[in-house]
């Protein structure tokens, strides 16, 4: 299997929710599909899952012309890449080719609010297995930790699958800073569910890169790792969330209640229901206030206050907030990253014109 070549394949359209089945020629043979839409293939006997996403982060989908400047894998600017996640997908066909034993799934409408992941979470099935490997973190070092600031794998395993991956040249080390993928669903399920960078940049925009050696790297290095005997520390029946002294955090998720129609209801290919299909997804968001919050003060606790104005429309007194505990604490630009993966989204024009202000000012 040709590493960049497949990418390459992989990443001619993109591939928005709906659009994964047109990826299943990409598929092994004797593939599955669960009542969920999610693609699965199973190789030997084995306690690890791996997992990637097939949807990318678009409306539509479209061509894409790819523009090849060394190492870097890019477009013409027209359209996103969708490296994220078709770089994730190129390892697990790499794994499979390579007869690496393992689940391996290929998981629908993880840009939506994992979709898929969170409908199989809840399958029993799952709760056999000891480790969940998902491909699909930005940069070349991470492996992730924390998901949301929650604990979904232990610093022993982090620090273990990194020592084994570094063999093969790569400088891999745990990180804390993780922001939300498919293997995170499976955190009450699985002990060790972690994220492994795959060398993919500005994912969701239209200046989105691969580095391209890194992945093919990075394949030749995960074939190589024996993954059975990497050690099992985590606790799932436990909750435990970092704990950052310097921004002053032992975040609790608080997220938006989430109806979608069943799968097997929904037709791929008719975007007639609404407009803004990717803006809703399909989606009833109810948010998830604090008990006690009669006499919040914006000005009093910032992550709460931010748990509490309502993330999906935010709110002026949501920048607000946010622009008081950055200047007042004085973040360093590492800390001021952490905050805008955990609490930005620079595909919303508001987002991303406030980030650049506070980037400006930093």
């Amino acid at each position: 299997m040709k590493i960049k070549e497949t990418f390459l394949n992989l990443t001619k359209k993109t591939y928005p929710w709906g659009f994964e089945e047109d990826l299943v020629n990409f598929l092994p043979k004797g593939f599955e599909q669960d009542i969920h839409g999610n693609y699965f293939y199973k190789l030997g006997n084995s306690k690890t899952v791996f997992t990637c996403h097939l949807d990318t982060a678009c409306k539509e989908q479209v061509d894409v012309k790819h523009v090849i400047e060394g190492n870097l894998i890019k477009t013409d600017g027209k359209s996103i890449l969708g490296a994220d996640d078709k770089a994730g997908m190129t390892i697990i066909l790499y794994l499979i080719k390579h007869n690496v034993p393992g689940l391996y799934c290929f998981f629908i409408g993880e840009e939506v609010g994992c979709i898929g992941s969170k409908a199989a979470s809840n399958d029993e099935y799952f709760k056999s297995y000891d480790r969940m490997i998902s491909f699909d973190r930005r940069g070349t070092t991470s492996v992730i930790t924390h998901q949301s600031a929650r604990r979904t794998c232990s610093d022993k395993f982090a620090t273990a699958l990194s020592k084994e991956l570094n063999k093969f040249g790569l400088e891999m080390k745990p990180d804390d800073t993780g922001v939300y993928t498919d293997s995170a669903e499976f955190v009450d399920a699985i002990s060790e569910c972690t994220n492994i960078s795959v060398g993919y940049y500005n994912e969701h925009r239209n200046t989105e890169h691969q580095d391209i050696q890194f992945l093919e790297e990075l394949c030749k290095a995960v074939v190589r790792v024996d993954w059975e005997n990497l050690p099992t520390a985590r606790d799932k029946t436990k909750m435990e969330y970092s704990n950052d002294s310097k921004i002053g955090r032992k975040y609790t998720k608080s997220y938006p209640t989430v109806t979608y129609a069943p799968y097997e209801n929904i037709s791929s290919r008719s975007r007639d229901y609404y407009d803004d299909w990717y803006d809703d997804c399909y989606y009833n968001f109810e948010t998830t206030k604090p008990k006690n919050n009669k006499n919040k003060n914006v000005d009093s606790d910032y992550f709460d206050d931010l748990d509490y104005y309502d993330v999906e429309t935010k709110s002026k007194k949501y920048y607000e907030a946010l622009k008081q505990y950055i200047f007042e604490d004085e973040l360093t630009r590492e800390e001021f990253d952490r905050v805008r993966d955990m609490y930005l989204d620079l595909n919303d024009p508001s987002d991303m014109d406030f980030y650049l202000e506070m980037k400006e000012s930093l």
